[in-house]
């Protein structure tokens, strides 16, 4: 999990300055340059607990074989490159929102089970979403919606993007073969 999000967040990190660069100004410049800044900031508790798991390189990570890893960075690179500002906004807002829940969550049944949490793992998954950050985003999509995004299409985007954060937490949860990989194994040959 720590992994895949080493992984997620290199991605987010750059995404969020691909849309700074396609809307550099207003208030959706405001969240994707504030987004950019609270993820740099969050790296370092990343990597803490990374270390205190002792947890694999990013580059471990194979998409041949860790495909649900590569899931929630596969959906923020096509949102980042074909959204507009409010789809955008709106995928990042339900990201934020479900994963700080997700994960306060995973937290709390570690807990509860007794199973051996490392303090820098436990602070790391227990940070609250940026409410100022979920705030703006908010604004972000009622301008996007007022000036001609379409509210379908905003939500589409947020369901893919949720789509890809399922994606990480099936891989999270362990590890499980794509059914692309399950249709090209070995096959028994009839006579």
């Amino acid at each position: 999990m720590v992994q895949a999000d080493q992984l997620c967040l290199e991605t987010e990190t750059l995404t969020y300055a691909v849309l700074l660069a396609r809307f550099p100004s207003g208030t959706a410049a405001d969240l994707f340059s504030g987004l950019n800044s609270a993820l740099r900031i969050v790296k370092p508790s990343l990597d803490r607990c990374a270390k205190a798991l002792g947890s694999p390189p990013v580059s471990a990570l194979d998409p041949s074989k860790d495909v649900n890893a590569f899931a929630f960075p596969m959906a923020v690179s096509w949102m980042c490159l074909h959204a507009g500002p409010a789809a955008a906004a709106l995928a990042l807002r339900s990201d934020f929102a479900a994963y700080a829940r997700e994960s306060r969550e995973l937290v709390r049944m570690l807990t509860d089970a007794g199973a051996e949490v490392p303090e820098a793992f436990r602070d790391h998954y227990s940070m609250p979403a940026p409410s100022e950050l979920l705030d703006l985003a908010a604004t972000v999509v009622k301008d996007g919606i007022r000036e001609g995004e379409t509210s379908d299409h905003t939500a589409s985007v947020a369901k893919l993007l949720l789509a890809g954060l399922d994606g990480f937490w099936r891989f999270a949860a362990g590890p499980e073969r794509a059914p692309s990989a399950v249709a090209a194994g070995p096959r028994s040959r009839q006579g």
